[in-house]
This record gives C-alpha cells, sequence and structure tokens, in this order.
C-alpha cells in the first residue's frame, strides 16, 4: 500500500555538518554579506568599538553586528529581540556570525550609536556599483521621488504651543489634586484604604519631570516658530524631537521622516536622504546633485512628478548637465470656478508680455526681487466683454517667476515623451516597497542622525540584493573580493 513522505523518527540520532563551513550553501546570501562586510575597514568609516579597549570586558567585533544586521534587513528582521533568537536557531547566522549570539542589548545599541559609520558604509558600497559598471553610465536616467517613513512615535507625541499648554494645564490640576490627597492622607485613620504618602509623592516626582519635559517643549516651539517665520505655531515631538507630522495622500496624518530617493533606470539602485520637510518641493536640486555625484555621471536625466516642480532649481539641475523631467500640477483658476485658468494667457518672451483670451497685452507693471516674480496687467478689463469669465477684482493680474523658462522647459520634455513619466512610476515606487517591508512599516529608532543610519542600512541591504540579482550571488562574491572598494579583504 502507498505511503506518504515522512521525516525521520525524532528518537534517531542524527549530527549536524561536522564544520561551520557547511552550515551556509554555496549560494547562499550569508556568503555575499560575508564578503562585503571582509572588505569594509571599520575603524576608517568610524564604527565604535572597532578598536578592542586593553581593559574590561571584551566587546563584539563591529563587523561582526554589521554582518548581523545586513542578513536581518535583508531578510525583513530588524527587530534586536528577534535577531537575538535568530543567532541560536539559524543555521547560516550560526555561520555568518561564527556562533556567536549576542543579546537584544547589544544588538540594539550598535544601531544606535553608529548612525554615520552605517551611512559611510552605504556610500563605500556605491563605489563598489561604480567600479563594476552598474551604475555611472553616461547619459543616465534617473527617478527621483518620495515617501513618509513612520517614526517611532505617535500622533499625540508631536504637538503645538496650544497643546502643551493644556498639557500643563493638566499637570498643574493633578499636582494640586495630589497635594491635597496626601493632606488628606495626614489626617486619616489607621486602616483606611487610600494611597501612602510615598506613592504620592513618587506619582508627584512622574509629574513634574512630565511638566519640564513639557517646558522645554515649549521653548522649542518658540523657537521654531520664530524661526519659521510663517505666522503658524510650530510643532514639536516629544517622543521623537526630530519627528514632524506629515500630511500624507488623502489628507492622512503620520508622525515621521520625509525620504528621499534617486532610483537608476538601468539596475534599479538606489541613493537616498532623509528629510524633515513636509513636502518636495525643494528636493528636487539637491537629490538630482546627490545622484549625479554617486553615478558620477556628467549628463543626466531626472524624471520625477510634479511635486518637485520649482523653477530656480530646475534651472540649478540644468547648469550642472542634469535634463529635469517634471510635469506641472494642474492649473488652479481663480478664486470662482468659472474663471480662465492662467494657462489661457499666452507669454511672448521676446515682447515680455501676456495676450489673454479677449486678444489683449498684459504688460509688466511690478517686479518683485524678494519672490523673484514680475507681474502683468491690462487696463482694458474694466470695458472687456469676457471680463465676468476671467476675474472678479477689477482687473486680471497674471504672476510670473523669473524662473518660469526653465520650469516650462522640465515640462515640454514630459509633453515629449509620455513614456518617461511611466518609467518614473516602475522605478521609484518598487524600492519604497521593499524599504518599508524591511524596516516594518516604520522606523525602529529616534532621532534624525540615527533615523538617518538605519535608513543607509535597509538602502544598503537593498542594494546589495538588487546587485545580487543582476550579477548572481557567484560573481558578486567574486567581484567583492576583487574590488579596489575594499582593499583590505
Amino acid at each position: 500500500m502507498a505511503q506518504h513522505k515522512r521525516g525521520i523518527p525524532r528518537t534517531q540520532t542524527t549530527l549536524l555538518p561536522p564544520t561551520l563551513e557547511d552550515y551556509a550553501g554555496r549560494h547562499s546570501v550569508a556568503r555575499v554579506i560575508d564578503a562585503y562586510v571582509n572588505g569594509v575597514d571599520v575603524v576608517a568609516l568610524g564604527f565604535k568599538k572597532s578598536v578592542a579597549a586593553d581593559t574590561g570586558r571584551r566587546a563584539y567585533a563591529p563587523d561582526d553586528l554589521l554582518r548581523l544586521y545586513l542578513y536581518g534587513y535583508w531578510n525583513r528582521i530588524c527587530a534586536s529581540r528577534k535577531l537575538e533568537v535568530e543567532c541560536q536557531r539559524n543555521l547560516e547566522l550560526m555561520w555568518l556570525m561564527g556562533q556567536l549570539a549576542p543579546d537584544h542589548k547589544t544588538i540594539a545599541d550598535f544601531r544606535r550609536v553608529n548612525g554615520p559609520a552605517l551611512r559611510a558604509a552605504c556610500a563605500r558600497f556605491v563605489q563598489f556599483l561604480r567600479e563594476t559598471k552598474l551604475v555611472g553610465a553616461e547619459a543616465a536616467v534617473v527617478a527621483v521621488d518620495g515617501s513618509k517613513f513612520k517614526a517611532c512615535a505617535a500622533k499625540r507625541s508631536v504637538m503645538d504651543a496650544d497643546e502643551l499648554a493644556k498639557q500643563r494645564k493638566r499637570i498643574e490640576k493633578r499636582i494640586a489634586e495630589y497635594l491635597e490627597e496626601m493632606d488628606e492622607a495626614d489626617r486619616q485613620e489607621e486602616g483606611e484604604a487610600r494611597p501612602t504618602a510615598e506613592q504620592i509623592e513618587a506619582a508627584l516626582e512622574r509629574l513634574r519631570k512630565r511638566d519640564q519635559k513639557l517646558e522645554q517643549a515649549q521653548s522649542e516651539v518658540m523657537t521654531r516658530t520664530q524661526s519659521a517665520d510663517t505666522g503658524k505655531s510650530a510643532r514639536v515631538g516629544l517622543t521623537d524631537a526630530d519627528s514632524v507630522l506629515l500630511i500624507g495622500k488623502g489628507g492622512e496624518a503620520v508622525v515621521g521622516y520625509n525620504v528621499q530617493q534617486a532610483v537608476d533606470a538601468k539596475h534599479h539602485l538606489v541613493a537616498h536622504e532623509v528629510t524633515t520637510l513636509g513636502n518636495d518641493h525643494t528636493s528636487l536640486e539637491p537629490m538630482a546633485t546627490a545622484a549625479q555625484q554617486a553615478l558620477e555621471a556628467k549628463s543626466m536625466t531626472v524624471v520625477t512628478d510634479c511635486g518637485y516642480m520649482n523653477g530656480a532649481q530646475a534651472q540649478a539641475c540644468e547648469e550642472r548637465g542634469i535634463m529635469p523631467v517634471v510635469p506641472m500640477a494642474q492649473p488652479a483658476h481663480t478664486r470662482a470656478a468659472e474663471c480662465y485658468p492662467k494657462t489661457l494667457f499666452t507669454y511672448d518672451q521676446q515682447s515680455d508680455t501676456y495676450r489673454c483670451p479677449a486678444g489683449e497685452l498684459l504688460k509688466r507693471y511690478k517686479r518683485d526681487a524678494k519672490l523673484k516674480t514680475d507681474y502683468y496687467a491690462t487696463n482694458a478689463c474694466s470695458r472687456c466683454a469676457l471680463k465676468p469669465n476671467c476675474t472678479k477684482s477689477k482687473r486680471r493680474s497674471i504672476a510670473r517667476s523669473w524662473f518660469a523658462d526653465a520650469a516650462e522647459r522640465a515640462h515640454a520634455r514630459v509633453q515629449g515623451d509620455r513614456g518617461l513619466m511611466r518609467l518614473r512610476r516602475e522605478n521609484a515606487e518598487h524600492p519604497f516597497g521593499n524599504l518599508k517591508a524591511m524596516l516594518n512599516g516604520a522606523f525602529s529608532v529616534r532621532t534624525l542622525p540615527k533615523v538617518q543610519g538605519e535608513m543607509a542600512l535597509a538602502v544598503l541591504a537593498y542594494n546589495m540584493k538588487r546587485a545580487a540579482n543582476v550579477l548572481g550571488i557567484e560573481q558578486m562574491i567574486e567581484k567583492l573580493w576583487l574590488s579596489a572598494a575594499f582593499s583590505n579583504a
């Protein structure tokens, strides 16, 4: 009679492979990570405890902990407690770590204190990518995009001045109640169930510390509000001081960081930056420049969405040999929905005038050097038959930025090749999905320098995975051993 396939009896004596070398297969990702880390100069990159101390308990080597984290992020395991468990049961990690099993505190501290070094390690890997010709081709096409990543903090932890004042009033009221309870405790009869004086004093101490923290946050809010000079109260995070309240699609708010990335269209490899900006309006030129430096490309095309439209930055990109391809947002109408949009007014560069739908010329009447904007109008509006469809004011005014020509050229490139926008979607959105999965949807550390380090760790793991998919495991290991970027291997 036919039988199903079954495992061996649990009482049967077996032996694991006799050496650690047999724990990791020939095509294991652990061997790629090991080849990379073997070539990293942890001292030069600034990793903490790179040089062993002469006294005290021996520390874990930073290169071993880097191996552990790269393997973890590659396999979407970023929690230090989970990595601690994996070290004790995962055969590939036993091979990679030489059967070391650090505790979760040691693992977490490595990521927390080595933010700058992790960023340097990520940049060093880009050098390897250039050497192997995976990036850096002339006339490269790069897709730039941004996404909001959740911080290790709750929404209610980010407050403005009014919310902080309300919190302090609640604490003040609660402190008064506790003091009253202490007086009552002095008068109460023995045996009556009430909080002891020690318990009330401990609670008061916690409230006073909380109030002190809120007071410091109020000072920070005042400083940020004055420096921003927008007339709106700034916000400050109590849990993560650098996190900001970002508004996503559909108006949903998230406390986190704005992560910018530049994705090479050839192999989908990523350069990145973590910011606290509320939108992408000022990120075009910085990200395009960072991508150009990473690729070492003299000429480059940068494709992005309308959120990056910025005439001044588009012009700066062109001056660097970078051709921005950025669509303009849908034209905004004037206050009345039936009024003519600005796009119906034709600009003539030679005469520096606009022609309106009625055929009248709008001439420049004002130049604002602070806003770098010119304003155009005509006196014919009062007698124009089309005025009800154009403006509710006495006359229609058109504003034009000094950098409008560069913005229009960037938009014209979109119209000239619609396939570039499709390329942006295909290239820019896929890495963000992978990076958010690696981070389990949120950062594990707090404050901007540490978040930048964790993001660099995730991007490094992503780029290694992409390079291994392109080259193959064996070829990538061979190139890592031979690479001049890892001279100490």
